[in-house]
């Protein structure tokens, strides 16, 4: 009786555990949309998105191997990775024309969440350097499960990027963006499972918005 009682608590635990998880998962899109639909400030948005990670981080604790930011570089694997991350630049510049069709110029959409001049430089650069970070000690770190399947976490990354794109593109092309974004972060966070750390993903990631951000400087100066 005592054994069956311990392993209903567990079981309990485990399962009160993965709906704070979901839960936790859910603030980047609250705190986004928040952001730029209710306060329309890009800089509102990533700064309530990071208040969540930081948290959450604070709170969900974890010692799987894969929380390790520094840890699990695999040459091949990394440069395989940050290619095909530094790749979205482009793509984003040559698809511009047909994806943007109807949603007004970049520097148009830009102004409406108060990015512009000094204030997008400024932007970029915190893109780049700590939002990767704590992009990825979130997703792929502490929140993560260790599941093969698209999980969760994988969707909700996805979704909180639809907030974002729909400012940007056409619906067919949020949609297609939110798929590569769930398989992005699966590849990721399988990436994470398989090296035993974060670095693949966390330099992929800074590769990813350097490509993006320069994609968006360029076509600001058409």
């Amino acid at each position: 009786y005592y054994t069956g009682a311990v392993n209903v608590k567990r079981l309990d635990n485990q399962a009160g555990g993965r709906v704070l998880n979901r839960l936790y998962l859910l603030l980047p899109c609250l705190t986004v949309y928040i952001g730029l639909n209710i306060l329309h400030s890009a800089w509102a948005a990533i700064l309530l998105f990071h208040a969540a990670i930081v948290i959450c981080l604070f709170f969900r604790r974890s010692s799987r191997p894969c929380s390790g930011l520094f840890k699990g570089w695999n040459t091949p694997a990394g440069i395989g990775s940050v290619i095909l991350s530094a790749l979205c630049g482009p793509a984003f510049i040559l698809l511009w024309p047909v994806i943007s069709e109807g949603q007004g110029s970049m520097a148009s959409v830009l102004e409406v969440f108060g990015l512009h001049g000094a204030r997008l430089l400024l932007f970029a650069v915190y893109f780049v350097t700590l939002h990767p970070i704590l992009e990825e000690l979130f997703w792929r770190g502490v929140i993560a499960p260790e599941s093969t399947k698209v999980a969760f976490v994988d969707v909700t990354f996805g979704a909180y990027h639809v907030i974002v794109l729909v400012n940007f593109l056409k619906w067919p092309w949020v949609i297609l963006a939110f798929l590569l974004l769930v398989a992005v972060s699966w590849m990721w966070r399988r990436i994470a499972d398989r090296f035993g750390g974060l670095a693949i993903p966390a330099v992929s990631h800074i590769a990813s918005g350097v490509s993006i951000m320069a994609a968006t400087f360029f076509l600001l100066s058409r």
